[in-house]
C-alpha cells in the first residue's frame, strides 16, 4: 500500500512538472498566430459556415495562406493580427449572430 502511494505521488509530481514546463513555453504573438475559419468564427461568435460564406470572401478581407497543401481542399489560414485589424475597420458590414432560440 505504501509503495503504491509512493508511485502515485511520483507520477503526480512528474505530471505537474511537465505541465509547468508546458505553461512556461513562450506563447505565439498575435501578429504571428495563424487562424482558421473556425478560429475566426469563434472570435466573432458566428457559425463557421457564415464566416466561410459571408466574411472571408469579402474583397477587402486579408489574403489567406495555405501552409501545408494546395488545391481546393487545402485549409486556409489568416494572420490573426490582420484579421482583427480588418474586423475593427469593417465592423458595420459584418453579419450579426442569430439570437438563441427559447
Amino acid at each position: 500500500m505504501c509503495g503504491d502511494l509512493q508511485g502515485t505521488l511520483e507520477n503526480l509530481t512528474s505530471s505537474i512538472q511537465e505541465l509547468i514546463r508546458h505553461l512556461e513555453r513562450p506563447a505565439v504573438a498575435t501578429e504571428h498566430e495563424l487562424w482558421t475559419s473556425q478560429d475566426i468564427a469563434a472570435y466573432l461568435k458566428l457559425a463557421t459556415y457564415t464566416v466561410e460564406r459571408r466574411v472571408v470572401v469579402q474583397p477587402t478581407f486579408p489574403a489567406s495562406i495555405q501552409p501545408c497543401a494546395t488545391g481546393i481542399r487545402a485549409a486556409k489560414r489568416w494572420f490573426a493580427f490582420e484579421v482583427i485589424t480588418w474586423l475593427r475597420q469593417h465592423r458595420a458590414r459584418l453579419p450579426v449572430p442569430r439570437r438563441p432560440r427559447k
